[in-house]
């Protein structure tokens, strides 16, 4: 097991509108090497629980258990910056819109993560420039994302996530921006990556193309996981 989430409860209120219950009580256990699909429709708490699982939230109640180095750790009892430690040594983020910096290339996306853990600027971009060729952007080392298609911002992304080495990547409908031929492409960079690196992979998605590259697929609905199936 590398995450338990155990009964976890999440809950939103907008100024003068009804606290809105998105997670109730959920159970969730995620088997290191596992690659995982959150699915079901739009506002079932898929990202929401991606992104307590991300350390980039958290619960109202509930514990999240995360095996890391023998050690066990609850993320929902731990202060914010050795939170943001362990985001970035041990978790590697797609989103759907990519959030990369408009301002920086692909190469300098590509290299934060790994500075802001103190990497120095040369193996960082060693690094970098090796993650990208492995995505196939070597040839954009230089252009800003503006200059890119959605597919090609996508797979710096992808680059970026792998950085710092983690041990799972989250992404969150990471081809709900694309059309299908890209969509196709990034699915199998994913699965290819996850199986060469061994890594753990949770996705949300509301595809079922998406789901069909995972080998469970947990269905979301009511506040739960409602099926959980292994293929």
């Amino acid at each position: 097991m590398i995450i338990r989430a155990k009964n976890i409860v999440k809950s939103f209120q907008i100024v003068g509108e009804k606290k809105t219950v998105v997670l109730n009580g959920l159970n969730l256990t995620i088997d290191e090497g596992e690659f995982v699909a959150l699915v079901g429709p739009s506002g079932v708490g898929k990202s929401t629980l991606l992104y307590l699982l991300g350390t980039l939230d958290k619960p109202d109640s509930g514990e999240i258990i995360f095996n890391s180095k023998d050690e066990q750790i609850n993320i929902t009892n731990v202060v914010d910056f050795k939170l943001a430690k362990l985001r970035n040594n041990m978790l590697g983020f797609i989103f759907q819109f990519h959030q990369l910096l408009p301002e920086f290339t692909s190469l300098e996306n590509v290299i934060i993560p790994a500075l802001i853990k103190g990497v120095s600027k040369k193996k960082c971009v060693e690094k970098a420039n090796y993650l990208l060729e492995k995505v196939g952007m070597q040839h954009r080392l230089n252009n800003k994302p503006s200059e890119l298609s959605g597919g090609e911002q996508q797979r710096v992304a992808i680059a970026r996530a792998l950085m710092n080495d983690p041990k799972i990547i989250l992404a969150d409908e990471p081809t709900g921006n694309l059309d299908k031929h890209n969509s196709q492409f990034v699915l199998e960079l994913i699965s290819s990556i996850r199986k060469e690196y061994n890594l753990t992979c949770l996705v949300a998605t509301h595809s079922i193309d998406v789901a069909n590259y995972a080998d469970r697929i947990c269905t979301m609905g009511d506040g739960l996981i409602l099926n959980d199936t292994k293929y």
